[in-house]
Order: structure tokens, then C-alpha cells, then sequence
């Protein structure tokens, strides 16, 4: 499975990709920012996409929207700071699969990427 990350934290990236590449099955790519983040997406055509909300210049919401415009069969996880439920229901309202907290285990984003991955949507228990 290809996951890429769409994050502007290098620590975050790092973190994730190494637990995540760490399952065997699992090939990370990643982008700092919306523009690389869809141009990266395009090009590798992911099986999931776990993209920040708080990314430079364009949001990651805004990206999310432009992946589900050309792709609608996406499956992006939205990974965010934010545990404010308005924060989940707007990213799946959207479109979106899935949404993790930062806040949260680390291996509940590797939960949610085998989730969404398979076909399904996965909220945090507490959202």
C-alpha cells in the first residue's frame, strides 16, 4: 500500500512515515505544503492520503477538495491538531475518510490508514 503524507512538520513526517513504513506493507511518500502535496498525489496516485488542515498557504481542507475534484474516489485522513468534533464532521462532510487527532496513540493513524484503506471510515473513539 502507497500512504502519502501531506504535512509541514518535518518531526510529524518523519514520526509517521517511520511507523507506518516500519508494517512492512507500507510505502511512504510525502509533501511540505498543498501545491507539492496534489502534484505528489497525481503522480504516485496514493491509496491513502493523510493531509494536515494547517498546512502554509493553502489549507489542507482546500487540498483535500482538489484531490476529491480529480480523483472522487480518493481516500484521504485528515490529521490535525484540532479535537474539536465541528473539525472532524467538516472534514467527512467533505469528503474525507477518516479523521486522527495529533493528540491521540500514534497507532490509531495506522489504524485509521488500514481503515479508510479497505474501504471504510474511521473517527477517533472520542469524536
Amino acid at each position: 500500500m502507497r500512504v502519502l503524507i501531506v504535512d509541514d512538520h518535518p518531526i510529524i513526517v518523519s514520526g509517521c512515515a517511520a511507523m507506518l513504513a516500519g508494517e512492512g506493507d507500507i510505502d511512504v511518500v510525502d509533501a511540505r505544503d498543498a501545491e507539492t502535496g496534489l502534484a505528489v498525489f497525481m503522480a504516485q496516485k496514493p491509496d491513502v492520503t493523510v493531509v494536515d488542515i494547517g498546512l502554509p498557504g493553502v489549507s489542507g481542507f482546500e487540498l483535500a477538495r482538489r484531490i476529491l475534484e480529480r480523483d472522487p474516489g480518493a481516500r484521504i485522513v485528515v490529521f490535525s491538531m484540532n479535537d474539536d468534533p465541528i473539525f472532524a464532521a467538516r472534514a467527512i462532510q467533505m469528503g474525507a475518510k477518516g479523521y486522527v487527532t495529533k493528540n491521540d496513540d500514534p497507532y490509531l493513524l495506522l489504524t485509521a490508514v488500514r481503515e479508510v484503506a479497505s474501504g471504510g471510515v474511521f473517527l477517533m473513539p472520542k469524536i
